[in-house]
C-alpha cells in the first residue's frame, strides 16, 4: 500500500513540475477574467450612477452614492502594502489643533453647503487628520498594534462599546428613515472615533497624557475670559463682525444671540463660543476635574495665578445659570475629596491613622454643610436641585421621559440615532423634533441595549481611572481618577443634556484613562511584591 502510495505521489509530483510557476497564478484561472470584467462593468456602473445623481441632486446625492463609495475607498486603502516605515505621524500636534479649536472657533460660524457638513477650522484640520490615518494606518502594522492594543486593552469595556456601535446597525432596516439615520450615524462615528483613535496612537507613550490635558485647560480658560466680555456685551462679541462668507442660519442667528434666559429670571446667560448654554455647561463639567487639579498641583508663581482662576471658574459657574455647571463643580470637588479620603484609608502604606481621620472629617463636614445649607437656603437649592423657575424645563422632562418610555415599549431594538420619534420630544421653529436628555436619544435611538453599551463602557472606563487613581505613585498616574471625574460629569450631564458633539473629548479622556491604568499595571506586576504598598493595620480590619 505504500509503495503504492508513493508511486502515486511521485507521479503526480512530476507532472505538476511540467507547468512554470507563473502559470499557477490567478491570472491564468479561467474564472480571472470573468471577474476581471465583471469589476470593471461595476466600476463604470457606479461612475456613471454618482455622475448622474450628483448632476440632478448636487451635493445632496452624496447621502446615497455615499456608502458604495466610502466601501470602495475602504478596501483600497486597507490593501495598500505595509512598508518598511519609521511610525511617527504627526497625529499629536494635529490632535492637539484640533481640540484647541473646537473650542476657540464657534462652532456655528461655518460655511454651510447644502448636502455637507458644516466647514469649520476644527472640521478642516479633523479632515487633515483623517487623511494622515487613512493613509499611515493601513501601511504600518506598528501603527495598527498601538491603537488595537490600548482600544482593546479591558476586554469589558470593549464589548460594551462594541454593543453600541452593533445596535447602532441592528436598527437601521427599522429606522423611518434608514438612509438619514445612516448618514447621521455615519458623520457622527467619525467626528467620536476620529480623536479617539489619533489619542490611542499619541497615548502609547503616556507622559503626552498631561501635556494635552493642560492644552485642554488652557483651551478652557479661554472659553472663560471670552465669557468674561460675553457678560459685558450681553452677547457673544464676534457678533456683527462675522464676515459674509460664514453663513448663520437666521434662526439659529436669533438663538444663539437671544439671552437664553429661563422663565421669570431675564438674566442673559454666557455660552463662550458654544451656541447654547447647556453646551457650554456640559463641556465645562469635563474640563473642571483638570483644571482643578492643576491647580491644587500648582507650586511657586503658578500657585498665584491658581488662585487668580478662582473669581474667574465662579463668576462662569454663577452667570451661566444652570444647575448642571453648578452640579459639575460640586462633584468635581468631592469626588476629588472622596477619592484621596479612600485612598487614605484603604490604598495607604502602613503609617499614622491620623491623617485619614482628618480626611474623612474634612469631607464629612463638607457633605454636611453642602446638605445643611440645600435644605436651609432657597438660593442653595435653586442651583442643586431647581426653584420655581426650572418647573417648566422640569415640567418637559418627564414628559419626555413618558414618551421615551412608550416609544421604547413599542420598539425595544430602536429607531436609529438623530431621529427621535415625534411623540417624544418637541418640535422647534424649522420643525425638528428636540430631546432634552442624551439617555433618552440613545434609549430610543439603539434601544435598552445599545443605551447600556454606551454607558456602561464610561462607567466601566471611569471605574478603571478611579482604581489608577488609589494606586496610584506619582502625578502622572493621578490623572486617571481626575479623568474619571470628568466622565463621571457628562453621564450626569447627558441625563439633562442632549448634545453629541463634547463626544470627541469623551472619548479621548476614555483612551487616556484605558493607558494610564495599563501603564500601572505594567508597573506594578513589575515591581518585586516586597517594594508593593502594604495595607495599614485598619485596612486590614476594615476587610475581615
Amino acid at each position: 500500500m505504500s509503495a503504492v502510495t508513493f508511486s502515486t505521489r511521485a507521479a503526480m509530483d512530476r507532472k505538476s513540475a511540467r507547468i512554470l510557476p507563473q502559470y499557477n497564478s490567478l491570472h491564468h484561472r479561467t474564472w480571472w477574467k470573468f471577474a476581471t470584467v465583471a469589476f470593471v462593468a461595476l466600476a463604470l456602473f457606479l461612475t456613471m450612477y454618482t455622475g448622474f445623481l450628483v448632476a440632478i441632486g448636487g451635493t445632496l446625492a452624496f447621502r446615497f452614492v455615499g456608502f458604495p463609495i466610502l466601501v470602495m475607498a475602504g478596501v483600497s486603502l486597507w490593501m495598500l502594502p505595509d512598508v518598511d516605515k519609521a511610525d511617527n505621524p504627526p497625529f499629536y500636534k494635529l490632535l492637539t489643533i484640533y481640540m484647541f479649536l473646537m473650542v476657540a472657533w464657534p462652532s456655528y460660524v461655518a460655511i454651510a453647503i447644502p448636502g455637507l457638513p458644516w466647514v469649520t477650522p476644527p472640521r478642516l484640520v479633523l479632515g487633515v487628520l483623517l487623511i494622515a490615518m487613512l493613509t499611515h494606518f493601513p501601511q504600518i502594522a506598528e501603527a495598527r498594534r498601538k491603537v488595537v492594543g490600548l482600544l482593546g486593552y479591558d476586554p469589558l469595556a470593549f464589548k460594551l462599546y462594541g454593543l453600541f456601535l452593533l445596535m447602532q446597525v441592528v436598527v437601521l432596516p427599522l429606522a423611518p428613515s434608514p438612509i438619514d439615520v445612516f448618514s447621521y450615524e455615519m458623520m457622527q462615528g467619525v467626528l467620536d472615533s476620529s480623536a479617539m483613535v489619533a489619542a490611542a496612537w499619541c497615548f502609547a507613550d503616556v507622559k503626552k497624557i498631561p501635556r494635552l490635558m493642560r492644552l485642554v485647560v488652557l483651551a478652557g480658560i479661554l472659553s472663560m475670559l471670552i465669557t468674561v466680555l460675553e457678560n459685558y456685551l450681553q452677547r457673544p462679541p464676534w457678533f456683527g463682525y462675522i464676515p459674509s462668507f460664514f453663513r448663520i442660519d437666521p434662526v439659529l442667528y436669533e438663538t444663539y444671540v437671544s439671552p437664553q434666559a429661563r422663565i421669570g429670571d431675564g438674566r442673559y446667560r454666557i455660552r463662550a463660543t458654544f451656541g447654547i448654554v447647556l453646551y457650554y455647561a456640559q463641556y465645562l463639567g469635563l474640563i473642571l476635574p483638570p483644571l482643578l487639579y492643576e491647580m491644587f498641583k500648582s507650586k511657586g508663581w503658578k500657585r498665584v495665578l491658581a488662585l487668580a482662576l478662582i473669581p474667574l471658574i465662579l463668576q462662569t459657574v454663577w452667570f451661566i445659570n444652570a444647575r448642571t455647571a453648578t452640579i459639575a463643580l460640586l462633584v468635581s470637588l468631592f469626588s476629588f475629596a472622596g477619592l484621596m479620603m479612600v485612598r487614605q484609608l484603604f490604598f495607604r502604606p502602613r503609617g499614622d491613622g491620623l491623617k485619614p481621620g482628618i480626611m474623612v472629617a474634612l469631607v464629612l463636614l463638607g457633605v454636611a454643610m453642602l446638605g445643611g445649607a440645600i435644605a436651609t437656603s432657597h438660593r442653595a437649592r435653586m442651583y442643586t436641585i431647581g426653584g420655581s423657575q426650572h418647573a417648566g424645563s422640569n415640567a418637559v422632562r418627564d414628559a419626555q421621559w413618558a414618551g421615551a418610555w412608550r416609544a421604547v415599549g413599542r420598539n425595544p431594538i430602536g429607531v436609529g440615532l438623530g431621529t427621535p420619534l415625534p411623540d417624544v420630544g418637541l418640535a422647534n421653529a424649522k420643525g425638528v423634533v428636540i430631546v432634552d436628555s442624551y439617555w433618552i436619544n440613545l434609549l430610543v435611538g439603539v434601544g435598552p441595549l445599545g443605551f447600556i453599551g454606551f454607558m456602561g463602557c464610561l462607567a466601566r472606563i471611569a471605574w478603571l481611572g478611579g482604581m489608577t487613581f488609589l494606586r496610584a505613585k506619582d502625578d502622572l498616574e493621578e490623572w486617571g481618577g481626575v479623568l474619571a471625574v470628568s466622565l463621571l460629569n457628562f453621564i450626569i450631564s447627558a441625563y439633562v443634556i442632549s448634545f453629541a458633539d463634547n463626544n470627541y473629548l469623551v472619548f479621548t479622556l476614555a483612551v487616556a484613562i484605558l493607558a494610564l491604568h495599563r501603564h500601572q499595571a505594567k508597573r506594578i506586576a513589575a515591581e518585586p511584591k516586597a517594594e508593593r504598598a502594604l495595607p495599614s493595620p485598619s485596612t486590614a480590619l476594615v476587610r475581615r
